[in-house]
């Protein structure tokens, strides 16, 4: 993910996909990994803007 816009887009489809899909416990963990990793993602890029 390379603009900035693309990690708000992946934090969106993972919160959708965890709220309105069916999902098996593996598949929800598995969500909720790629949804804390894009999270944390985001915010170590937001400090970096904040801090150039």
């Amino acid at each position: 993910m390379k603009d900035v816009r693309d990690i708000y887009q992946e934090i969106a489809e993972q919160r959708a996909e965890l709220m309105y899909c069916i999902l098996s416990a593996e598949e929800r963990r598995e969500t909720q990994a790629r949804l804390d990793a894009a999270l944390a993602e985001a915010e170590r890029r937001l400090r970096e803007e904040e801090g150039a």
